[in-house]
């Protein structure tokens, strides 16, 4: 059996000792803003009484207050970069968060020539639930340090959608961008050439920098682009998918179209877990990572560590490691497209193309990626499909080498993906299959759908198959008092008539598998 777990990525923390007593955080208020807000007269800035613009709330705030955008009044209009520069501290960061069950929008149409976004240069903040769209430059720009961007939307900017660079004197160092999208970003001025989706590059970058949980596609140039960073950066459990093409109906298009650029004279990139597919260039470019541009003022730390990657159908090379140097390459998968490059000198070990057979379309649960833009789970994390997730028993299971991180069976699996499917049954990833799964399952019944609308064999459709697997596992999970049958509980959703049907030997072991793995108490990765 083959499934990694780990607990969702807005859900882990990190605790760090010290020798002396921790810090005491700080008394918080909460501010609030609204297209509806004022900030002149009465307004306080609660709730009743809401600011109109975020300078102000971000004046108001004090290191430790959180600032809700609401979402409920239209779109914010703004007509001037947004400026962070004051600073939190890691026991009271600053929080601009959109408000519950609310999803502010932040467009900046009306700014002038070349501004930005969302200029981050202050430290300590957590920016979450926010669109930003329409920037003349950078979506959102980070020079800070220790900030975390968390379930943002950013698209349809006129650079690279997130950022991070040095700023003046600034080195930005332990940023995490976490479960963020960026797309359809395109810089007209220079006929779409540089405006990536995420953007970590040149000197002055500091260590640390995290993008986990991300996507990237449409957007003009390539999907992550790391040229001459300085530092390392790491990327981990992130899909970048259809870059380069030109949707913008540009005469003289000049995006590059890569999936992900590991940065010409750049530094110590990990890549981890990541899809890759349909960018018409190459899937994972090496451009020139080893070869020094800044010679000899500014020579760096180069080499990159490429591990449980899927690189799928891309245009030019899946992998392209076209120069020689001892980049690491473990565990990869790469299939159609146009294969892969990797010249002698670097270090490739178990990956698909080192004597690996057997692996083809029969191998995965789905080629679809129709879902690759629809709708995270709840948590913020990536959805779940069976897209180019290998089925038990295929040719990319145990055919690994060992890296480091958990795995399952004899040996870790190619790609992407430590078979890893939840507990079929199991709708809203809470860990036990109930009424509450069975009514997402018959919300949807015998409509097109994902995990979470009950589609549970990946087949793009919730039906009686499904159905099969929540009962092979109904009640699994639960704890103290069982609930209704699942007669009574069909009949409490309007399918009493309908007839169960045996589960398959596929299902069969898919459940096996899933509920095998459920007592290991392995992390679970989406």
């Amino acid at each position: 059996m083959h499934l990694l777990r780990r607990a969702p990525s807005a859900l882990i923390a990190v605790f760090i000792v010290t020798a002396g007593p921790a810090p005491l955080a700080l008394a918080a208020n909460t501010y609030y803003v609204s297209p509806a807000g004022v900030d002149t007269g009465n307004s306080t800035g609660d709730i009743a009484h809401p600011f109109l613009t975020f300078s102000k709330a971000i004046t108001t705030a004090a290191a430790g207050d959180t600032i809700y955008a609401r979402g409920n009044a239209g779109n914010f209009s703004l007509s001037s970069q947004l400026s962070v520069s004051k600073s939190g501290t890691a026991a009271n960061p600053f929080n601009l968060l959109a408000y519950p069950g609310e999803s502010p929008v932040l467009d900046f149409t009306n700014e002038g020539s070349g501004a930005r976004g969302i200029s981050l240069t202050g430290n300590y903040w957590r920016i979450q639930g926010l669109t930003i769209q329409k920037a003349h430059d950078n979506g959102v720009f980070i020079g800070g340090s220790n900030n975390i961007l968390d379930r943002l939307v950013v698209r349809q900017n006129q650079d690279s959608g997130v950022q991070i660079s040095q700023s003046g004197s600034l080195v930005p160092s332990n940023n995490l961008v976490l479960n963020t999208d960026s797309y359809q970003n395109y810089d007209p001025a220079n006929h779409g050439e540089n405006a990536d989706g995420f953007a970590v590059k040149f000197r002055g970058l500091g260590p640390g920098n995290v993008l986990r949980g991300v996507r990237s596609w449409g957007n003009s140039d390539d999907g992550f682009d790391f040229w001459e960073a300085e530092s390392g950066v790491t990327v981990e459990n992130s899909w970048s998918f259809r870059n380069g093409i030109n949707t913008f109906g540009d005469g003289s298009f000049a995006g590059d179209g890569n999936g992900i650029k590991l940065g010409h004279d750049s530094g110590t990139h990990v890549l981890k877990n990541m899809l890759i597919w349909g960018n018409p260039a190459n899937g994972v470019d090496v451009n020139g990572n080893a070869t020094q541009l800044e010679l000899p003022a500014q020579p760096i730390t180069h080499g990159v560590k490429v591990y449980n990657t899927t690189a799928y159908s891309n245009g030019g090379k899946n992998f392209n490691f076209d120069e020689s140097y001892p980049h690491e390459l473990k565990n990869n998968l790469s299939f159609l497209g146009g294969g892969t490059t990797v010249l002698s000198g670097n270090v490739q070990d178990h990956n698909s193309w080192n004597g690996v057979s057997g692996i083809g379309t029969s191998s995965f649960y789905s080629l679809s990626d129709a879902i690759a833009t629809g709708p995270r789970l709840p948590d913020g994390s990536l959805p779940i499909s069976g897209f180019l997730r290998p089925k038990p028993g295929s040719a990319p299971l145990d055919k690994g080498v060992d890296i480091g991180t958990p795995y399952t069976g004899t040996a870790p699996d190619l790609g992407a993906f430590e078979l890893n499917i939840p507990l079929p049954g199991d709708a809203n990833l809470d860990g036990k299959v109930d009424v509450t799964d069975l009514g997402a399952l018959a919300t949807n019944w015998q409509l097109a759908g994902t995990w979470i609308s009950g589609d549970f064999n990946f087949d793009g459709v919730v039906d009686v198959s499904d159905l099969g697997l929540l009962a092979t596992n109904w009640q699994a999970g639960a704890s103290g008092s069982l609930g209704p049958s699942l007669a009574e509980a069909l009949a409490s959703v309007g399918l009493g008539g309908i007839s169960v049907p045996e589960p398959s030997a596929a299902a069969i072991l898919i459940a096996a598998t899933a509920i095998g793995v459920r007592r290991k108490r392995r992390l679970w990765q989406h």
